[in-house]
């Protein structure tokens, strides 16, 4: 069996940069493999505006971790200022960066930015493409039904032919985009495993269909993960901190693709195929069934729900350092 590489999704909310600067310094100390940002606006005590900003702080304090976004919302960005910056980020830590991208969903998000929900896949495209030849040609030019671009960027990135983009959501034009123009598709932690196996079945299928021959080789899988001493107690924590942010986001107006209100006050039908939370036995169990049916080679533990003490994350990197992670090496 492949080594399981581990990352995670340290504490968010805009005021405890310094716990998780801590957290992060931590798990690179202890074999984490990846750290990861995610991006929502305007949520209380959750979530960050700025994952790239964040990053290049943990790039100031790590060597050897994979830094990477899970998810950067692309409508937000100017693609010549997006490549910019993951050119910086990627030369910054040494080479590290991998970008997860996708189209974004919350209304609000949008309102805030004055940028049209309608055709943002389209436009996406046209970003990707922009991107893509600023970071890997002298000079372009680029002129789409959104963007017209023309001239080059400086640095280039230090990774080649550039950084890992790895697509993030679902629906069938997003996997056929995942499939022709990314590195890899980066599934949220919201789905179940009948849905991780039928994105994985589409994505393969588009990459063929797209003429790409290379095989993927790493599989990502961002999870909720609440491990702790014992199943009862890591329960208790889901109980306070996973079914709160759930009950207030998914079922309080976010409308996601898949969590529908009902399911989004219910822990246990949240947590068959979907959640790792349990002691680390339980836990061991849980991601044993990801990486045998689903092939997963990198889980990416999402660690924060709002109200998650620092204390007991930097705990639960310890545990999953030492109790989980031998199990699959």
């Amino acid at each position: 069996m492949a080594r399981l590489k581990i990352g995670f999704i340290p504490i968010e909310g805009g005021h405890y940069y310094r716990e998780a600067l801590e957290e992060v310094a931590r798990a690179e100390e202890l074999g984490f493999d990846s750290t990861w940002m995610e991006e929502h606006h305007a949520v209380v005590d959750h979530y960050w505006p700025s994952p790239l900003t964040v990053l290049a702080g943990f790039a100031t304090r790590t060597s050897r971790m994979m830094l990477g976004t899970n998810i950067l919302v692309a409508p937000f960005y100017h693609p010549v200022r997006l490549a910019e910056e993951v050119a910086m980020l990627d030369v910054m830590s040494g080479g590290r960066f991998t970008l997860g991208i996708a189209i974004g969903y919350k209304p609000d998000e949008f309102a805030l930015y004055g940028v049209d929900l309608e055709k943002r896949g389209a436009r996406f495209e046209e970003q990707l493409a922009v991107m893509k030849g600023l970071w890997t040609q002298e000079r372009i030019q680029f002129k789409g039904r959104y963007y017209a671009v023309e001239g080059r960027i400086e640095p280039k990135p230090m990774t080649k032919p550039h950084p890992p983009v790895w697509i993030g959501g679902w629906g069938d034009l997003t996997l056929k985009r995942a499939g022709a123009l990314a590195d890899n598709w980066l599934p949220g932690p919201t789905a179940d495993l009948k849905r991780l196996l039928a994105g994985k079945r589409q994505f393969l299928e588009n990459r063929k269909a797209a003429g790409l021959a290379s095989p993927i080789t790493e599989w990502p899988l961002t999870r909720d993960l609440i491990i702790a001493d014992t199943d009862r107690q890591a329960r208790e924590l889901a109980e306070r901190h996973i079914m709160v942010a759930y009950r207030k986001e998914y079922a309080g107006g976010w409308r996601h693709p898949f969590i529908d209100a009902s399911i989004a006050t219910d822990l246990d039908k949240l947590m068959e195929d979907r959640f790792i939370i349990g002691g680390p036995e339980q836990c061991v169990a849980k991601i044993r069934r990801f990486v045998e049916a689903y092939a997963m080679t990198h889980l990416i533990c999402r660690t924060f729900f709002p109200g998650m003490p620092h204390r007991h994350i930097m705990r639960e990197l310890e545990l999953l350092a030492r109790e989980v992670v031998p199990a699959f090496r």
